[in-house]
């Protein structure tokens, strides 16, 4: 990548022997390492009339690209804090609420959404959630929830009832004549299940959302008050990038652990991230 600033050409390249290193701790057993080649701008020469004006011209023509190629950016930082926070709050089931209508209006969804939420908390204080919205092949809108798992029975109407039939009972009073459902595997989605893996399944819908043309930030929402903690970031010179993959493991990855380890195809990029096990004879 090139650009000119005050008559100087620049080009954007890998920093030789310079890479970046971040981890962040998530809590309840959860961390996360990237390591990756520094890169910056290095002078190249004084640009030439011809040159200058090209690059107005390339740069005029590839507005569109550049806005493209921010919205992708957009959207993987928000495929990034859905991954967040679902391991910051310790999710550990998912709960998908459909409609029986084709009801395609996002604004709708959200506001039964919002609703869901404050009915539901009438009976589970405290209910803690990470949702993204996603459309079906039809066009019609559904929910994506992860949550902690659920108690076998909830309170309604004064007496116990299992959860799943609370749960679709206050979504359908929710929905109304549009109709509603909860997930049918409820076996599998009300048990507990792997925050690692949730975060994984929630969070790609934010990619989803790029592909479908859509602004990442209208599809997803969260409990308020889920703080995600800050990375720790160094910068480490003439030190190769194996000695930094055995560092990331060395820091993240000690004990009992399940690790998820991902490498570019170029090598300049490695990402890990660590859950820790659940002690020998647990149930999920």
């Amino acid at each position: 990548m090139r650009r000119i600033v005050s008559g100087i050409m620049y080009e954007r390249k890998a920093v030789k022997d310079e890479f970046l290193v971040s981890v962040r701790h998530l809590g309840n057993g959860h961390k996360e390492a990237v390591v990756r080649q520094a890169e910056g701008w290095f002078e190249l020469k004084k640009a030439s009339i011809d040159e200058i004006e090209l690059h107005e011209r390339e740069r005029e023509e590839s507005e569109e690209h550049r806005r493209e190629a921010n919205r992708k950016r957009a959207a993987r930082r928000a495929k990034t804090r859905v991954r967040h926070m679902v391991k910051v709050a310790g999710l550990d089931a998912l709960l998908t609420l459909t409609y029986k209508a084709n009801q395609q209006d996002l604004t709708l969804c959200k506001a039964h959404m919002k609703e869901f939420i404050r009915r539901i908390r009438r009976v589970l204080p405290g209910f803690t959630y990470v949702a993204a919205y996603e459309t079906q092949k039809r066009g019609a809108w559904h929910i994506h929830m992860a949550t902690h798992r659920l108690p076998q029975e909830l309170p309604w109407k004064g007496v116990k009832v299992k959860s799943y039939s609370v749960v679709r009972a206050i979504w359908r009073s929710v929905t109304g004549e549009l109709g509603g459902n909860i997930d049918q595997q409820r076996r599998r989605k009300f048990s507990k299940q792997s925050s690692a893996k949730i975060a994984a399944y929630l969070s790609k819908y934010m990619l989803k959302a790029f592909e479908d043309g859509d602004d990442w930030s209208n599809r997803y929402s969260a409990s308020t008050g889920i703080q995600v903690p800050d990375a720790v970031r160094l910068t480490f010179r003439n030190v190769s990038m194996l000695d930094l993959i055995q560092l990331a493991y060395d820091e993240i990855a000690a004990g009992n652990c399940e690790c998820s380890p991902w490498l570019s195809k170029y090598g300049d990029a490695f990402f890990l991230s660590t859950e820790a096990r659940p002690p020998a004879g647990a149930t999920h």
